[in-house]
């Protein structure tokens, strides 16, 4: 059973505000020089649902800190950080299966890096967001912690992607991300209705993030299937800011992806799509398809951002075959909704195409 520590509401609907907030009974935010924390996560463990201020500070700085007492998800864990002097922490997953979905790093949660990976010997981890539809498995910005996600784990069933990253023009962009060894499976609205489908890694404002040893699976759209990406490259669309820049995206698996696999815009360059292995697999109606309309790695330009890359987006020593449509498709390609002529992303040879 999973404890509770408050009454009255569920724990898929907690409130605990992680971007800590201001005001008499807040978490204070952590200050630099603090201590390097490890907080252990499993389903069913201790839930913060219902507190807040004192109470949760109270709770928080006493639970989750071994294997035999964790708290129940990714927010109870980032309670546990915002309630101590956290400088670089490691969250351990235990085997199992975890509802978590639209999970922030904001503020406050720790001075340097998080680390997100499933601890060892305690079987197969899980998260799965077909309860909460639409949306994305978490979100990341530039005044979060340093992220490093280290599966192996898998995220499915969320109907808008799994990682967004999203800099702003105040704080600059997210830098460093690192997101490896995760399966993204089933994203988008043929798995999940009412999703929007945009990626399973979506970078908005990002540099010298890097997206290694990943599976990216049967990410889907019904409606609009080329709106659906493993990794897209952007800008944060709101704030008009530079686009994604300087990414690694290195020896990842993509299998039946209905749009582009990888595709930057919005002035994006500097990306190297490297090593990748582009395959064929069953869709969510059971036909076999490959990946993406116009090719493996494009750049599009849109009336949101008519602009082309700088330069230096390569793809390189990749393995690929047909597209979505079970068609020969370039390996690269740059394209345009706006009659603007690019070429912004450039074969850098060592690409192998087998049918």
């Amino acid at each position: 059973m999973r404890k509770h520590l408050g009454m009255g509401l569920p724990c898929l609907a907690a409130a605990v505000v992680i971007v800590v907030p201001s005001g008499p009974g807040a978490l204070a935010a952590p200050v630099a020089g603090g201590e390097d924390v490890t907080v252990y996560v499993g389903s069913g463990g201790t839930s913060f649902a219902g507190l807040s201020g004192k109470s949760l500070l109270r709770a928080a700085g006493k639970a989750g800190l071994t294997a035999q007492s964790p708290v129940g998800s990714l927010r109870d864990a980032q309670a546990v950080l915002a309630a101590r002097n956290t400088r670089n922490a490691t969250i351990m997953l235990r085997g199992g299966t975890y509802t978590d979905a639209g999970v922030e790093w904001g503020p406050g949660i720790a001075d340097g890096t998080v680390t997100v990976k499933a601890q060892p010997g305690t079987g197969p981890v899980t998260f799965d967001g077909r309860a909460a539809k639409a949306g994305y498995w978490t979100k990341v910005g530039p005044k979060s912690p340093k992220l490093n996600f280290q599966g192996p784990y898998t995220v499915k069933r969320y109907g808008d992607g799994g990682i967004k990253a999203t800099g702003t023009k105040k704080d600059g962009p997210v830098k460093g991300l690192v997101v490896n060894r995760i399966t993204f499976k089933q994203i988008g609205n043929a798995w999940v209705k009412g999703g929007k489908g945009y990626a399973g890694v979506h970078l908005n404002y990002v540099s010298k993030a890097k997206i290694t040893n990943n599976s990216f699976v049967n990410l889907e759209n019904k409606t609009v299937p080329g709106n659906t990406h493993g990794v897209y490259l952007a800008f944060n669309q709101t704030q008009k800011t530079p686009g994604s820049n300087g990414n690694l995206v290195e020896r990842n698996t993509f299998q039946v992806i209905s749009g582009d696999p990888v595709r930057a815009s919005d002035g994006s360059s500097g990306n190297k799509v490297r090593k990748n292995v582009f395959r064929k697999g069953r869709d969510h109606k059971g036909k076999t398809r490959g990946n993406g309309n116009h090719g493996m790695f494009t750049y599009w330009a849109f009336p949101r951002a008519n602009t082309c890359g700088k330069g230096g987006n390569t793809f390189s020593g990749n393995t690929y075959t047909v597209n979505y449509y079970n068609k020969k498709a370039p390996a690269v390609r740059s394209g345009s909704d706006t009659g603007r002529t690019c070429r912004s992303v450039k074969d850098g040879g060592g690409n192998t195409y087998k049918r």
